[in-house]
């Protein structure tokens, strides 16, 4: 007999596992369309009944703490691929922007909803891995004299990370539309560059990258 529980229990997991994450993609799209979305139009939505959504989020603050967990594994992941061109601070730095922003901009509900929910303390520790790889980039960059030394390390980024967010905020209310280069820009105009040089920098690491390469976010995934 517990060789038979054995047996039937992995395909259970999987089937509760392939549950929990239709569960969270349901719950970043009619999120992201109704911040107000009950727990039963996000069952509704994931094809489950709504004690299915409760038995993996038994509460609305467990669901959007899985969601933060789906968003946090997905900056980690984003957080550690090795940049194309590295010797280039510049290029390394708009690379991870644009690497982020699909990340960014799938899970920017968090900016709205989270933030009264769950916390900023949260969404601090969700940056944590993007925050320290830019930290690096800006050291470097500082060191071979490709971005300023006008303000100390620790505030451009924090600086950089504030103006990422707020990106992400102005795309919420459809002002910003591209697919992180704007970001991108914006972040090398703060480290010093002059924004026609920072302009060439994105352009050129857009063109010389396939179509489904920036901005996609099955392409991060």
């Amino acid at each position: 007999m517990a060789v038979g529980r054995a047996k039937d229990g992995a395909p259970r997991r999987r089937h509760a596992r392939a549950n929990r994450e239709a569960i969270v993609e349901a719950a970043i799209v009619a999120l992201a369309a109704d911040p107000d979305a009950s727990m039963a139009e996000v069952a509704r939505a994931a094809g489950v009944v709504r004690r299915t959504v409760y038995a993996h989020f038994p509460s609305r603050q467990d669901l959007l703490e899985g969601i933060a967990e789906e968003a946090f594994a997905q900056l980690m992941a984003v957080s550690g691929q090795e940049d194309e061109a590295s010797g280039d601070p510049a290029v390394a730095l708009a690379e991870l922007t644009l690497r982020i922003w699909p990340v960014g901009d799938r899970f920017r509900l968090l900016l709205s909803v989270a933030r009264k929910e769950i916390g900023d303390t949260r969404i601090h520790h969700m940056l944590e891995p993007i925050r320290g790889r830019l930290h690096d980039i800006v050291e470097r960059g500082r060191g071979d004299g490709r971005f300023s030394t006008y303000l100390p390390v620790e505030v451009l980024v924090a600086t950089a990370e504030a103006v990422t967010l707020g990106h992400l905020e102005q795309a919420n209310r459809g002002l910003i539309t591209d697919k992180g280069e704007t970001c991108a820009v914006t972040g090398l105009v703060l480290m010093g560059l002059p924004p026609e040089a920072a302009h060439r920098v994105v352009d050129g690491l857009v063109e010389s990258r396939p179509a489904n390469s920036v901005g996609d976010p099955d392409s991060e995934r």
